[in-house]
């Protein structure tokens, strides 16, 4: 019996003046440049989905030579999370579902895909696909994230440190989020 896809392939195209930021923030375990221990994932737009590229290193190993479900699943939240930033709708994770369907190898290359599949008013649903350079599918994931307002995101700001703030002040602006 052949395999059940998670996803459906719908695809809602990005609105007109998309545009990612470089990171979430800067010490993001996904994607951010300063966390040394991150996976340092690199998101842009390519159409109407967010594409990145996956290589883990040793450190994120979960067996002999293949990689930690958990740094794979965090990998694919990370790249989902700016499918909502793409569409103008800040938000949270809610639930995460992933399938993997072939191990992913420490330091092998593939190429992640995550793109808006349906957006029931706050409620937005992501897809995402791993692929390795031949085209074989590695992994699949979906994601539900609920849309918030940025007071979600800028009232934690009052419980941080003044070093924090000054390094997140300049999110705080249309500079990083126009």
């Amino acid at each position: 019996m052949p395999r059940q896809s998670l996803l459906t392939h719908r695809v809602i195209p990005v609105p007109p003046g998309a545009a990612l930021p470089p990171y979430h923030v800067p010490w993001c375990f996904g994607c951010g440049p300063e966390n040394e221990h991150g996976l340092r994932l690199e998101a842009h737009l390519d159409g109407d989905r967010v594409v990145a590229d996956l290589r883990l290193a040793p450190w994120f190993a979960g067996g002999p030579g293949v990689a930690h479900g958990g740094a794979v699943a965090a990998f694919f939240d990370d790249l989902m999370g700016f499918v909502p930033v793409a569409h103008f709708a800040p938000a949270v994770t809610a639930r995460f579902e992933i399938d993997f369907i072939r191990p992913v190898f420490l330091g092998a290359p593939l190429r992640a895909e995550a793109w808006l599949s349906e957006r029931e008013g706050r409620k937005l649903f992501a897809e995402g696909i791993g692929r390795d350079p031949l085209g074989e599918v590695y992994v699949e994931a979906r994601a539900l994230y609920l849309e918030v307002g940025f007071e979600h995101f800028t009232g934690a700001v009052a419980e941080m440190p003044a070093e924090q703030v000054e390094r997140l002040s300049r999110f705080l602006s249309d500079e990083f989020y126009p």
